[in-house]
C-alpha cells in the first residue's frame, strides 16, 4: 500500500514523501474437487414414476416413503461410478493428475470427504479406489455437513452401526432379508411382552427398534443387489477394504449431530432472498452457513491445503453452496464461522466469488433452474486470506466443470425443489398410484405387517390399562 503526503495549499511548499507499508496477511489456497454422487435408487424411481405419468403430488408422497432412506445407489449409479473411476485413471489434468500424483507419493494426498449418506460414500470409495488402493495410509472422513439438505426420506441416513461406523454393504440382499426379519421378529416379540406387562414406554421403544430394523434391512438389500448387478469385484472390496476406511469423528456421532438436519426454509427461493438486507440475508441463510462454515473447516485445517480436497456429496447442497459465494461477486455479504486447527483458532470470513468468463458453467450451478450430471465434478479454489486487523475472506476462484449442466423446469407454484427431492417436469394429471415393489426390496419389508399387529396389539393394551384406572378411580 503506497500513500503519498502532500502539503496542504496555504503551507509552505515542502518535498511530498511517499510512503510504502507491508500489510501482513495469511494466505492459504485449497484445490476442491467436488464430485455429485451417481444415480441413486430414488433418482431412477422419481424418473420412472413421471414417466408413468403420475403427478408432482404423487412424487413428492412417494419420495417420503421409508423405504428410500438413504437411498443408495442405482445399478446405474454403480456403473456410473465405475466409469468415472475409469476416467479419472486415463485422465491427464485436473483432479485426474492430482489423484495419479497422489498415488505414486511424488506430491501430497488430497483430503478425502464425503457425505453421510451411502449413495455418496459409495460414488467416493468406487470413483477413488486407485488411490486407496496404493495408498494404505489414507483415510476417508465422513462429514454430516455435506448430506443432502432436504426434509424427503432419501436426504437421512441410516443410523450408525455398533462402534459409530457405518453400516457396510451385506453379501447378498438374501442376507440382508434375513437379518431384517430375525430381528424384526425379536423386537416385536419384545413389544408384545412389555406391553402385557404394562411397560408402556418401553414397549414404545422396542416398536420403534422394530421398524428401524425393517428400514436397515431394506436399504442394504437394494445396495446389495445394485452392487451384485454392476459391481462386480468392487461389492466386495467395499465391505471388506472400502467401508473400513471410512473415519467419523466422535463428535459428529451423535444422532442429532450425526442426521444433519440443517437446511434452508422450503420457502426460501435463493433468486429472491439475494434481494434482502444483509442482515436479513444473514438470518436467512444462517443453518446453510454454518453447515458451509464446517466443510470449509475440514477442508482448510491440518495439512490438507497442500494436496488439496476431494468431496464426493449431493447435486442441492453443491448449489447452495456456489449461490452463497455467488452473493459476494463485489463484496462479502455473507460470512462463515471456521474453526482452523494446528493452533489457529476460529475465524469468521466473509464469501466472495472472484469469477471470470471460465466461470459461466459454475456459475449456471447456483441457480435453481439446473444440476449437475450423475457423477460430474466441479473444480475450484478456496482462498483463506486473514490480514492484521481487518476481517478475513473466504475466496472462491477458479471455477470449472468437468460434466454436463442440465435445465431443470420447475413445476407450476414450486419455487425450490431439490435435486435429489421431487421436482422437473410435471405432468400435471393424476395418476393411480402404483407401488413398484420388487423382488428382494419387496420381501425386505415383508416384516411391515408384523410390525402393525405388533402396534394394533400395543394399541390394545394401553387402552385396556387406561380403562383400568378409570375405574378404579
Amino acid at each position: 500500500l503506497q500513500l503519498t503526503l502532500t502539503p496542504a495549499p496555504h503551507r509552505r511548499a515542502v518535498h511530498a514523501h511517499v510512503v510504502t507499508i507491508r500489510a501482513q496477511m495469511s494466505t492459504t489456497t485449497v484445490r476442491v474437487h467436488y464430485i455429485r454422487h451417481g444415480e441413486s435408487q430414488w433418482n431412477a424411481e422419481q424418473q420412472a414414476a413421471r414417466r408413468r405419468g403420475v403427478s408432482e403430488s404423487f412424487v413428492r408422497t412417494l419420495a417420503a416413503e421409508p423405504r428410500f432412506t438413504d437411498s443408495p445407489l442405482s445399478e446405474t449409479g454403480v456403473r456410473q461410478a465405475i466409469s468415472l473411476r475409469a476416467r479419472l485413471m486415463e485422465g491427464s489434468d485436473g483432479l485426474a493428475a492430482a489423484l495419479r500424483c497422489a498415488a505414486d507419493g511424488s506430491c501430497a494426498a488430497p483430503t478425502l470427504i464425503v457425505s453421510n449418506l451411502r449413495r455418496a460414500v459409495d460414488t467416493g470409495l468406487l470413483a477413488l479406489r486407485h488411490l486407496l488402493d496404493a495408498r494404505e495410509d489414507l483415510r476417508v472422513a465422513v462429514l454430516p455437513a455435506l448430506q443432502e439438505s432436504c426434509h424427503y426420506a432419501d436426504c437421512g441416513p441410516l443410523p450408525l452401526a455398533a462402534g459409530l461406523r457405518l453400516e457396510p454393504p451385506v453379501i447378498s440382499a438374501a442376507a440382508a432379508i434375513e437379518a431384517a426379519r430375525e430381528s424384526a421378529e425379536a423386537a416385536m416379540r419384545h413389544v408384545v411382552g412389555t406391553a402385557e406387562a404394562h411397560e408402556e414406554a418401553e414397549a414404545e421403544e422396542a416398536l420403534s427398534r422394530a421398524i428401524r430394523h425393517s428400514v436397515v434391512g431394506t436399504v442394504l438389500a437394494a445396495q446389495a443387489r445394485a452392487l451384485a448387478a454392476s459391481g462386480g469385484a468392487d461389492a466386495a472390496w467395499l465391505r471388506e477394504d472400502g467401508y473400513p476406511r471410512l473415519h467419523l469423528d466422535p463428535r459428529h456421532a451423535e444422532p442429532e449431530v450425526f442426521d444433519d438436519r440443517r437446511r434452508l426454509s422450503d420457502a426460501l427461493r435463493l433468486a429472491r432472498v439475494v434481494e434482502l438486507d444483509d442482515a436479513a440475508l444473514g438470518e436467512a441463510v444462517r443453518p446453510l452457513l454454518a453447515r458451509l462454515g464446517a466443510v470449509g473447516s475440514e477442508l482448510l485445517s491440518g495439512g490438507g491445503a497442500a494436496g488439496g480436497g476431494v468431496i464426493a456429496g449431493h447435486s442441492r447442497l453443491l448449489r447452495e453452496l456456489l449461490w452463497a459465494f455467488s452473493t459476494g461477486q463485489d463484496a462479502a455479504r455473507l460470512s462463515v464461522p471456521l474453526a482452523l486447527g494446528g493452533g489457529s483458532g476460529g475465524v469468521v470470513a466473509g464469501l466472495r466469488w472472484d469469477g471470470g468468463a471460465a466461470d459461466g458453467a459454475c456459475a449456471s450451478l447456483a441457480s435453481e433452474h439446473t444440476k449437475l450430471s450423475n457423477c460430474g465434478v466441479v473444480s475450484f479454489d478456496l482462498v483463506l486470506e486473514r490480514p492484521v486487523g481487518a476481517k478475513a475472506t473466504l475466496t472462491l476462484r477458479g471455477c470449472s466443470v468437468d460434466g454436463v449442466v442440465t435445465s431443470r423446469s420447475l413445476p407450476a407454484g414450486q419455487d425450490t425443489p431439490g435435486s435429489d427431492a421431487p421436482g422437473g417436469d410435471a405432468l400435471g394429471h393424476q395418476s393411480p398410484r402404483v407401488w413398484p415393489w420388487r423382488g428382494e426390496t419387496a420381501a425386505a419389508v415383508s416384516a411391515v405387517p408384523l410390525l402393525l399387529c405388533g402396534l394394533v396389539a400395543l394399541c390394545g393394551v394401553v387402552a385396556a390399562r387406561r380403562r383400568q384406572r378409570r375405574k378404579a378411580a
